[in-house]
């Protein structure tokens, strides 16, 4: 028998003992459901055994189906790349040319300043990217906002160039998904980055770490039901 995740009390269970909705899955007995998240927490125990072999499963099965995303994820990327899906969705456009209008009256307050080069990608119509070099501190970095599937927006920070079609995983360390919802906290988000690099940068290492370590502490009300 197929046994998926519970969203809510995180047992693994049989599929017919669940209810999908979204690709997520709950169960269909919500009085057990909530029984068990409202439980006496064994964790402090090393002596339940049941309970450690349940958590151990529970994250070897939760995995795989995680992987699998990923690899899915990955194959679309893939197929895009080569020429197929590539076509962005009206919805997306749209919502990005709110994107685009902000960033461009920022990109005026920073054009005194050739460090900053603002760049939006007409051929894609729901990316901007920005880029700082400053070669007398040995400071490359490329900032780059996106509309993403499934109405999100992303935020995203390299050392040197966002290239395409190469790896760039070692070299974006700061990552940031965003409700379109949440539109007003991309800018202000990357206002903080600017001005750290226009305005701090014997402090950018330090600073932009404790940045990173509140924006991904941040909690926004519909990510569970995205993630």
């Amino acid at each position: 028998m197929e046994t998926k995740i519970c969203i809510y009390c995180r047992r693994t269970l049989d599929l017919n003992e669940l209810l999908e909705k979204a690709g997520k899955y709950r169960c269909k007995d919500e009085n057990k459901c909530l029984e068990y998240q409202t439980r006496e927490d064994p964790a402090n125990s090393i002596e339940n055994t049941d309970y450690i072999s349940d958590v151990v499963k529970s994250s070897l099965i939760e995995a795989r189906q995680r992987i699998a995303t990923y690899k899915r994820t990955k194959d679309n990327q893939t197929k895009s790349s080569m020429g197929e899906n590539i076509e962005i969705s009206e919805e997306s456009i749209a919502e990005f040319t709110w994107m685009k209008s902000v960033m461009d009256v920022l990109a005026s307050e920073y054009k005194e300043n050739n460090k900053f080069v603002f760049q939006y990608d007409e051929t894609k119509s729901n990316e901007y990217k920005i880029s700082f070099n400053d070669a007398d501190n040995n400071l490359y970095f490329t900032v780059k906002i996106d509309h993403i599937t499934g109405s999100r927006y992303s935020l995203i920070v390299a050392l040197k160039d966002i290239v395409a079609n190469r790896d760039n995983l070692y070299e974006e360390f700061i990552y940031k998904s965003y409700p379109s919802s949440q539109r007003e906290d991309v800018i202000k988000d990357l206002s903080v980055i600017l001005i750290a690099f226009k305005e701090e940068k014997d402090l950018i290492s330090n600073l932009l770490n404790e940045f990173r370590i509140e924006i991904e502490s941040r909690y926004y009300k519909n990510d569970a039901e995205n993630y």
